[in-house]
């Protein structure tokens, strides 16, 4: 359920329980004033509810991770660290299910409507309704967050307003969000502007990371592109203490003894915030309590080590590793074996992964796990229903053969079968005279998509506009000096038939364009020889942009080719990798 109920019927449903604007903002939970936390300016060693929560709520492992929570004193590390205690939570069907571990409710029940209800709004009965924003305002509280500098807002607006946020607004790509920042999006299509919360996390790689309530019915970590057209922009709290840089591993000294339970210090932060780098939601407190515990395995068990929970030196080196190589869960399909069997929920394995990554490619919001639960049906239905399938949420052959076509990945096996395949000639279809941007459809997005093939894309055309057509926006974007946010208006459509016409510059995929690498080429390099290997990789087959970035997709595609050719797999372009690729295109 991901979207905010409209502030006119709230205002009625207050009225209707016989509040006013200016009482129900007024409600304490705590004896401090304005509903701020009892306790004055200072904070306790561990995160405290503040206010008594449901019983449901209480029982919970959700519960339990705040409860052992230290709280830091820093008011962006604290906001965040209360965030990701609740991450899995899922809403539920009624209020005995507040304990979120009801995995297929939809009807917004949460104990953080809970404490809305029956701590801002003095309503007995909760406030169960949409709750992303009264998730980031909850964590507020928990975390000793002043009201006045986090609003007990129930609505996804920075806006000043007894039930928004009030804290600054930057529009996106006029600012850089920091940790402990709000993010605010607007969901293409709908008729409104303020859609959905979430709090940054960190910034990686040009994506932002964030913890977000209400996405896909519960807490969940996400990440997506600076530059996505569905971010409005960013809510900068005026927070008085606050240190952006407690989230980066980089700050803190790499363990140089065996880490266990009950461990507390500077190297258990570096452990925590390695796991939350690495995408396994670990608060950053100094203290190695039952979710870092939870957390270390899972990353033990993901590498192939054998899940003790102490982090000792082969551990160190592995989230050493992935540090420097990226996330051991890739989202990238390519990292993952296409499925050759019908995959229904309880099954679990690389080819589930396959699926996941396929999925959040495609824009769905979904952990990687390779483990095929309730969430992995509910978006496997919703993407049936999408493409016209049959929503049974299993995956056969025809669901995987519609994936792998709306992935670029070529048509699969076992289709419905009989249709021709879309033209490749941009000239077929019309020149779109309306602004394209995610999620839209049409023959103006197969022009679109016609003209990025021409330009060296590999991907199907669909005539939907998703997310590998917006990355090849964005790339073409960048190599032609315009504004890269992915949407294609006048600007990028004039450039981009300059450049279907041979009068552009860059971005092309030809070879000739760039020089022949000289050094050996890896991941987190850029220059024109890197824009040599993207443009000849293209040109036999594989599937990435050419942006002059050595990144994980570009890192995914030297590792396949190299598989491909009986080469070392190590995702280097060095000279035995170059000279492959030189032998095979005969250049």
């Amino acid at each position: 359920m991901h979207r905010i109920v409209s502030l006119t019927l709230a205002l009625l449903f207050i009225i209707g329980l016989g509040l006013s604007p200016v009482s129900a903002s007024a409600q304490p939970y705590g004896s401090g004033s304005e509903g701020e936390l009892s306790g004055g300016s200072g904070y306790e060693p561990r995160a405290s509810m503040n206010y008594t929560p449901s019983s449901y709520y209480s029982s919970s492992v959700y519960y339990s991770n705040l409860h052992e929570l230290k709280l830091t004193g820093n008011q962006r590390l604290d906001l965040i660290n209360v965030a990701l205690t609740q991450v899995g939570y899922h809403e539920g069907n009624s209020i005995s299910q507040l304990g979120g571990s009801n995995q297929t409710g939809t009807l917004n029940y949460t104990e953080y409507g809970y404490w809305y209800g029956h701590h801002v709004l003095g309503n007995n009965a909760g406030f169960f309704n949409e709750w992303c924003a009264m998730f980031v305002s909850w964590s507020a509280r928990i975390a000793q967050i002043p009201k006045s500098i986090i609003n007990n807002a129930a609505y996804a607006h920075a806006g000043t307003n007894p039930y928004y946020f009030n804290v600054t607004y930057y529009p996106r790509g006029y600012y850089t969000p920091k940790p402990g920042d709000l993010i605010f999006y607007d969901w293409a299509g709908n008729g409104r502007s303020w859609d959905h919360v979430g709090i940054v996390v960190f910034i990686w790689n040009g994506r932002v990371h964030t913890v977000e309530g209400n996405a896909s019915e519960m807490v969940l970590m996400r990440d997506v592109s600076l530059n996505d057209s569905e971010i409005q922009g960013y809510g900068a709290p005026k927070y008085t203490s606050a240190a952006a840089s407690a989230v980066n591993v980089e700050s803190y000294s790499v363990p140089t003894r065996a880490l266990q339970q009950g461990y507390t210090g500077n190297d258990v932060r570096w452990l925590q915030a390695a796991l939350l780098r690495l995408g396994y939601p670990c608060p950053i407190d100094g203290s190695f309590g039952e979710n870092t515990l939870r957390q270390l395995k899972k990353f033990q068990l993901a590498v192939g080590l054998t899940g003790s929970g102490i982090c000792g030196s082969n551990t160190i080196a592995k989230l050493q590793a992935a540090l420097v190589n990226g996330p051991v869960n890739s989202s990238d399909p390519s990292s993952y074996p296409v499925p050759t069997r019908t995959l229904k929920k309880g099954m679990t394995g690389e080819d589930v992964k396959w699926l996941q990554a396929a999925l959040k490619k495609l824009g769905y919001t979904i952990t990687i796990d390779g483990d095929f639960g309730e969430q992995t049906k509910k978006k496997v239905i919703k993407a049936q229903e999408r493409y016209g399938l049959t929503q049974d949420g299993i995956v056969g052959p025809a669901t995987r053969a519609k994936l792998l076509q709306a992935i670029g990945g070529g048509s699969g096996s076992g289709g419905s079968g009989g249709s021709s395949q879309p033209s490749n000639n941009p000239s077929d279809y019309p020149v779109p005279t309306r602004t394209l941007k995610k999620g839209m459809s049409g023959d103006d997005v197969k022009w679109l998509q016609a003209v990025l093939r021409k330009l060296g894309s590999t991907f199907n055309i669909t005539g939907y506009f998703g997310n590998q057509t917006h990355n090849a926006v964005v790339a073409f974007q960048q190599a032609h000096g315009l504004p890269s946010y992915g949407n294609v208006g006048s600007a990028t459509r004039e450039k981009l038939i300059a450049a279907l016409n041979g009068s552009g510059s860059g971005g092309g995929s030809g070879s000739s364009q760039y020089p022949v690498p000289t050094r050996t080429l890896k991941k987190g390099m850029s220059g024109d020889d890197v824009k040599w290997l993207q443009s000849n990789l293209t040109k036999l087959g594989y599937s990435l942009p050419v942006t002059g970035y050595f990144g994980s997709l570009t890192d995914s595609q030297v590792r396949a080719f190299q598989q491909a050719n009986g080469l070392t797999v190590d995702g280097i372009a060095g000279p035995a990798t170059i000279g492959k690729i030189r032998s095979k295109l005969g250049i």
